[in-house]
Formats: structure tokens, sequence, C-alpha cells
């Protein structure tokens, strides 16, 4: 795997999306998300109007396995979800699907 600008390359992993309305239940599905299986969080980011989508890298199956849970979650509506097998390296480049090289306590402010 090559590295991208700004993260670490992922073109083998499959790369899954949620969407849902709402800070706490992006909280929350991103908490079942990485616990359902085996899966990296990549983003959590705010998109206007109160929706949330929560961004997740990992093998196919699992990626599948924990969209699967956080759609099954109660008390909050997952608005849509999408999950890519093999995203193309150039997804990579464009949108914010790749996992971040620098570690996380570099962002404290």
């Amino acid at each position: 795997m090559g590295d991208v600008e700004g993260g670490m390359a992922m073109a083998a992993e499959a790369v899954g999306m949620v969407q849902v309305l709402g800070y706490p239940a992006a909280l929350a599905v991103s908490d079942t998300l990485v616990k359902a299986a085996q899966v990296t969080l990549v983003s959590c980011e705010g998109i206007g109007a109160g929706y949330w989508t929560v961004v997740i890298r990992g093998e196919v199956a699992d990626v599948n396995a924990a969209v699967r849970a956080a759609r099954s979650l109660s008390g909050h509506e997952v608005i849509s979800h999408q999950i890519i097998a093999r995203p193309d390296g150039n997804l990579e480049q464009v949108l914010p699907i790749v996992v971040p090289q620098q570690p996380a306590e570099d962002f404290l402010l």
C-alpha cells in the first residue's frame, strides 16, 4: 500500500459510510461500528443541517457486520448508508476516507 497525502492508502480495504441525524446519534453509531467488528473509525463529520456522516475502513465482512449493527441500533435512525468493497485509489485522493497518519493527540488544542 502506498502513501496518500495526509494519510495512509488502504485501497484493499472496504469503506463504510453511515449518515445519521444529530451528534448524539453519530456518537452512538460510531461506538457501535467499532465495537461490532474489526474496523477503523476514519472520520465523524457534521455535514450540515444536523446531519453527520461516520466513515469506517476494514475488511469487507467486518465493514458489512459493523454497518449492519449500526442500522439495528434502536433509537438512532440511520438516514442512509453505503459500503464500497474496493474503493478506487482516486477516491482516496479526493474524499476523506483515509485514516490520518497523525496520532489523535496531535489534534488536541
